[in-house]
């Protein structure tokens, strides 16, 4: 699970304004967080791929709003590892593969697999401490009897994975705050103008 808590920039005077205001404030932050967690949805959404991008989108939500800062979180495995990167390791396998073929991208070995096509591991001294080796096949080649090696995936202990967020970048954050602070405080206006008749 991953949680992102932000607070209302102070600089800006809308927004500190609001604030302020005990009766908007309440309003003001559940509206932003939302907005928040609207955007960061269709960041996720946007990013494509099979299932991973659109499950991390349905498990954005807002948790929890405090006085005076709100959190939106992701209940998504990797989550996390998506936003700010970091080192993978396996968890019941042996080692991780790591797609290095345009044939491998997206697939997991266990795709490859067949009867009449096994695929074997060639140990290789790379003097990377973190490579085990590398997967493939056996792929015949036009002279007769004769098989090359086909790589797959490279088999390693750990991987770094660098970022690739999903959540609102901090300049967007302040507009969504702005926005949301500038729509309350017309509607305040307006509703106070209306009863002052």
């Amino acid at each position: 699970m991953v949680r992102i808590e932000f607070h209302p920039p102070d600089m800006n005077p809308m927004v500190r304004k609001v604030m302020q205001n005990l009766k908007l404030r309440m309003t003001f932050l559940k509206n932003w967080a939302n907005s928040a967690a609207m955007d960061a949805r269709g960041n996720a959404r946007a990013k494509g791929g099979r299932r991973y991008w659109k499950d991390l989108a349905r498990s954005i939500q807002v948790r929890r709003l405090s006085e005076t800062a709100v959190v939106v979180s992701s209940s998504q495995i990797g989550a996390a590892l998506k936003q700010y990167g970091g080192i993978v390791r396996p968890v019941t396998a042996r080692a991780l593969t790591i797609p290095i073929t345009d044939e491998a991208k997206g697939k997991t070995a266990y795709e490859f697999e067949r009867p009449d096509r096994p695929l074997f591991v060639v140990s290789e001294k790379t003097g990377d401490p973190g490579t085990i080796g590398v997967l493939g096949y056996a792929k015949k080649t036009r002279k007769k009897n004769v098989s090359a090696f086909h790589p797959l995936f490279v088999l390693r202990k750990y991987a770094k994975m660098k970022p690739d967020p999903w959540f609102p970048t901090k300049n967007r954050i302040e507009f969504l705050a702005e926005r949301e602070a500038e729509f309350l405080l017309r509607r305040e206006m307006k509703n106070w103008n209306t009863t002052q008749q």
